[in-house]
């Protein structure tokens, strides 16, 4: 029993719940309407800004506070700014912000309340703030600033807060994520929540703890399929109940969201009755005249199920029953298969035989039912005997429940454990293709991996002269490259900051000319493939002008918080005409330790003394240095 429980979890958990075609609602910032009463500490803003060095602990200079002062004294009448310790803010709409003190603090509740549901947002966070996310008001993901934690635990971001109860029976002791994934402060911060809230019978007595099905941290999955068995510390309310408000922690320091959405969903009561099938011994799409023909074998089930008599390679099977459902109303399946389908319902086809390649296929459904019974027809057939025959019927309002017998579909089980590469003492590389943003249309294929012992990697796009993405954690998963004949492809193990794929490296005409796309090999720079520095076992990447040679090293701190780019001319007249783009985004600011904000996402700091420019060019922003010495620096930060 206990492993017929863990293989369909195991199924349900597989579904993708990304490929759902119900729209995630936004929650709207245009206001705090969606939001209970609070003390005054949450507002609404247009844009966020926080300081990433200073923390929020750290007590502001005499002069500091005179400066703000003067300057709110000079623009009373005109100023929409405020700035408070790292935290500086506009005013707007669309980012929602906490700035308490002593006097206001207090937590923030929604209006609606939800059982089952998805939950997706960005946070930000100053250095040393700390909040949380609480499902139903009761269960919290923590929110603190861990960057650059090596072994988090259940009080950092990601984490599942224990509580503090000390009676036996009582006590949880929370769960720390998988991986830290955790941005520097003052970045904005992704996260996925998947929620299935905890099931109570009609006495009202709990049958199902509440449960994590997944929790994702800056695209880095940290938690997955993880049960609750009480609420964690500092509920709204230390009971459990079957639906509740999201409470967000308002006492412990500033902390920005936006991009809020959600989906609240609840199970539906249907189900399939009075099943009926009919088994035809041959692979037939005219389906009207194969219902008229003998069928080799016929009866009545329980269950949707392909555990019947004459269904082996080549055949066709009819099934008719009902959805039976309480109430009218639009409910939401998943139907997949092997070979061919078609379902119709209430005589109206919802999907098409189409053509079997080879692949699973996968069709979300909507559909209308009336209260009661609504009939249907599901029409089956394989003729490629190599395939398995499978076929599944999925509720999905909520998180996907079966509405077949489990041997009919199973879950895709990989052939092979993953294939990683593992970085120890020493740098790692390896040879790849690489598919900019996980997009295999934006496929770059002369990249090399490296590894540092730090934990902080990177992705050189060869093509480009060109770090094309920065993570930190475990090395890559080369599986798609090596097993059985592969695609050439690896893949980051971390949550990855892509950068940008373009050319860094040029002679350009003036300071507005725009980058080529790749090196030019026929005049300007190009490629010299790399060399590996013996001190340090690292790649230095090679490029030559004529007779001008440039060194390109990049080395991780030893803490694995940035990655430092430094080029050097080795040989040849310093490069005057020769720029280097540091980044791009639709946003660069200027930040008050002269390092440069992209887009919120990443910061660049220059190390060198010459002179950086933001520039626009096909509407980006560029943030470039011209080369007019010997050697330039810079540090990424992530």
């Amino acid at each position: 029993m206990r492993q017929h429980f863990l293989t369909l979890l195991l199924l349900l958990t597989s579904l993708s719940l990304t490929a759902q075609q119900v729209p995630m609602e936004s929650l709207s910032l245009d206001n705090l309407s969606a939001f209970q009463e609070q003390g005054g500490n949450w507002m609404v803003v247009g844009s966020v800004t926080v300081d990433p060095n200073t923390d929020i602990h750290q007590k502001e200079s005499a002069s500091e506070k005179t400066k703000k002062k003067k300057k709110k004294k000079s623009k009373k009448s005109e100023d929409t700014s405020s700035h408070q310790g790292p935290v500086h803010y506009e005013a707007g709409t669309g980012i929602l912000l906490n700035m308490n003190d002593e006097t206001k603090k207090d937590h923030l509740l929604t209006t609606f309340e939800h059982g089952d549901i998805l939950l997706e947002l960005e946070v930000m966070m100053p250095k040393g703030s700390n909040s949380g996310i609480y499902l139903q008001g009761r269960y919290e993901i923590q929110l603190l600033d861990s960057w650059g934690v090596k072994s988090p635990r259940y009080g950092d971001i990601g984490g599942i807060y224990r509580n503090w109860e000390e009676e036996p029976g009582k006590i949880y002791m929370g769960k720390a994520p998988l991986t830290n994934a955790a941005k520097a402060p003052g970045l904005w911060q992704s996260m996925k929540i998947a929620f299935q809230a905890p099931k109570f019978d009609e006495s009202g007595n709990k049958i199902a703890n509440a449960r994590f099905v997944h929790v994702d941290l800056n695209g880095e999955r940290i938690h997955e399929n993880v049960e609750v068995p009480l609420p964690t510390g500092g509920p709204v309310e230390n009971n459990e109940v079957a639906r509740g408000p999201i409470m967000i922690q308002g006492d412990h320091g500033p902390v920005a969201f936006r991009n809020i959405k959600y989906r609240l969903m609840k199970e539906s009561d249907v189900a399939l009755s009075d099943i009926s099938y009919k088994v035809y011994e041959t692979a037939s799409t005219n389906i009207d005249s194969l219902i008229n023909a003998q069928p080799v074998q016929e009866g009545v089930i329980n269950q949707l199920t392909t555990d019947l008599p004459e269904v082996d390679d080549d055949f066709t099977v009819v099934y008719e029953g009902n959805f039976t459902t309480p109430e009218a109303g639009t409910y939401q399946f998943k139907m997949n298969y092997m070979g061919r389908a078609q379902l119709k319902v209430g005589g109206e086809a919802k999907t098409e035989l189409g053509n079997f390649d080879g692949y699973k296929v996968q069709n979300d459904l909507t559909l209308e039912l009336s209260a009661g019974e609504t009939p249907f027809r599901l029409v089956y057939l394989k003729e490629t005997p190599q395939w398995d025959t499978q076929i599944g019927l999925f509720s999905t309002d909520s998180y996907p429940r079966p509405l077949h017998n489990p041997n009919a579909y199973q879950p895709d089980i990989p052939e092979t454990g993953p294939i990683y590469v593992k970085v120890t003492d020493e740098p790692r590389m390896l040879r790849a293709f690489l598919d900019y943003e996980g997009d295999q249309s934006q496929r770059l294929t002369h990249t090399i991996g490296v590894g540092e012992p730090s934990g902080a990697h990177f992705v050189y796009n060869l093509t480009t002269g060109t770090p094309v993405c920065v993570w930190r954690g475990e090395f890559l998963n080369a599986t798609p490259m090596w097993y059985r004949r592969g695609d050439g492809s690896f893949r980051p193990r971390g949550a990855v900051q892509y950068l940008f794929p373009s050319t860094s490296l040029a002679n350009l005409s003036d300071a507005n000319a725009p980058f080529p796309t790749q090196l030019n090999e026929a005049g300007d720079w190009q490629s010299n493939g790399y060399r590996i520095d013996t001190e340090t076992g690292s790649p230095i990447f090679l490029h030559q002008n004529g007779r001008k040679t440039l060194e390109d090293r990049i080395r991780a701190d030893e803490n694995g918080k940035m990655l430092t780019r430094t080029l050097t001319l080795t040989e040849g007249e310093p490069m005057g005409e020769t720029y280097l783009k540091l980044a791009e985004g639709e946003n660069i600011q200027s930040m008050p330790d002269g390092s440069y904000s992209i887009d919120q996402q990443y910061f660049i700091r220059p190390t060198s003394s010459e002179s950086v420019m933001v520039r626009t060019v096909n509407q980006k922003q560029e943030l470039v240095a011209p080369l007019q010495s010997s050697s330039f620096a810079y540090s990424i930060i992530w």
